[in-house]
């Protein structure tokens, strides 16, 4: 049986979440999290269970790393029936619909990560403006399936 990594995130202001993920994510945290710069970014990572997460490092209050956690107990805030999550400052997570253009919600995922925008807006699932700011994004979570297809249309659209 192959060893599991779960990572659970104590954030400022949420429940902790509880996250099953491949052993080069936790390396990739806690390299981050080594850095004198990382109060300033985003890290964005695939669960196991598909999903796409992309977490201010900010809000990041602690970090347990934990091999051979009890399988199968999932995130009770990361709900199939939703597939798309933001977690605000000082907020309960607000329960969306993707947009329907993946490359809407990959390209919010990529300029999180980014960095250096004082806001950040996407269209929403009817087809209204949806603007954040980023210091105030705790998390957001979507489906890895609509981010990678959403990858997938902005790099052909660059190759053209």
């Amino acid at each position: 049986m192959s060893q599991t990594f779960s990572i659970r995130l104590l954030l400022a202001g949420q429940d902790d979440l509880i996250c099953e993920v491949r052993e080069a994510e936790t390396k990739r945290l806690k390299t981050l999290l080594g850095d004198d710069d990382f109060a300033d970014c985003f890290f964005w990572f695939d669960t196991i269970d598909g999903r796409s997460i992309v977490i201010n490092t900010e809000h990041i209050q602690g970090v347990r790393y934990l091999w051979d956690f009890t399988p199968g107990i999932p995130d009770s805030r990361i709900d199939d029936s939703y597939e798309f999550l933001i977690a605000l400052v000082g907020k309960e997570p607000l329960k969306e619909s993707p947009s329907e253009d993946p490359r809407d919600m990959y390209t919010l995922f990529w300029e999180l990560e980014l960095g250096g925008m004082k806001t950040v807006t996407f269209i929403d699932v009817d087809g209204e403006p949806f603007t954040l700011m980023p210091k105030q994004v705790v998390y957001l979570s979507a489906p890895k399936e609509v981010i990678d297809e959403g990858r997938r249309q902005v790099e052909k659209e660059d190759e053209l």
